[in-house]
């Protein structure tokens, strides 16, 4: 509390009474109207924002608001690129796998035909420039076509011809490991491929391991082949030309 002088009478009194004791003469209400008047010069005193300030923080904003639509629209651009080339890749891939499962598959035909021949010959004695080497044995037929199948697969060129079927594997089975998963209006010519596979999987087996009866060899042979084939002119009418 501090002491102070009375306006009306000159007398010192408190400052915190709302009249002079002396004189009478009111004293808070001159208080809270100077308070009043102190708080709305404050208030007069803090003024407008500088437009200088105002102007550099829009510029600072609109600025950023170009980097960041800048930056997306490369993410983007950059996404479309990759999708674009990983497409193409796929595509590539599509042609490859196609046309090595189609070496493998016509090395498989002939041994099968091969298979076949002699093995028909052998059973009805039918006598043939071909197979004659696999068939005969001193200039007379085997009683057993194992025996002539046997001499077949044992034969150098026969040989060559499985190792070469059996590399051709690996390397389908390499590229169909880089067709599993597909872009959304690619999914049709995986499939087909997919079946193909399955398919040359099947015959290529069948032409290195020949198995079952000369009947049912046959059937399978005649089977595969031709699923074979249907599949791959398919494909050739699903694959893009890009």
């Amino acid at each position: 509390m501090a002491l102070i002088s009375c306006p009306e009478c000159g007398k010192e009194i408190s400052d915190k009474v709302r009249a002079c004791p002396h004189c009478g003469y009111p004293l808070l209400e001159n208080s809270q109207t100077e308070s009043s008047q102190k708080v709305e010069v404050t208030s007069v005193n803090l003024g407008p924002k500088d437009p200088a300030k105002t102007k550099k923080a829009a510029i600072f904003l609109t600025v950023a608001i170009v980097i960041i639509a800048g930056i997306a629209a490369a993410a983007f651009g950059l996404k479309k690129h990759n999708e674009a080339v990983a497409r193409a890749e796929y595509i590539s891939n599509l042609s490859l796998a196609r046309t090595t499962m189609l070496s493998g598959g016509a090395d498989a035909e002939g041994l099968c035909n091969l298979t076949k021949s002699v093995w028909y010959n052998t059973i009805y004695e039918k006598s043939d420039s071909t197979t004659n080497q696999y068939t005969q044995t001193n200039g007379r037929f085997n009683d057993d076509f194992n025996e002539s199948l046997n001499a077949l697969y044992l034969d150098t060129d026969t040989l060559k011809i499985i190792d070469e079927i059996e590399q051709n594997q690996v390397s389908v089975a390499a590229i169909m490991k880089e067709l599993q998963n597909p872009p959304d209006d690619l999914y049709t010519c995986y499939t087909t491929i997919d079946a193909m596979y399955e398919v040359y999987q099947s015959f290529t087996k069948l032409a290195v391991s020949p198995s079952g009866s000369f009947k049912t060899f046959s059937e399978n042979f005649n089977a595969y082949d031709n699923d074979f084939m249907m599949y791959y002119q398919k494909l050739e009418t699903q694959i893009p030309d890009e």
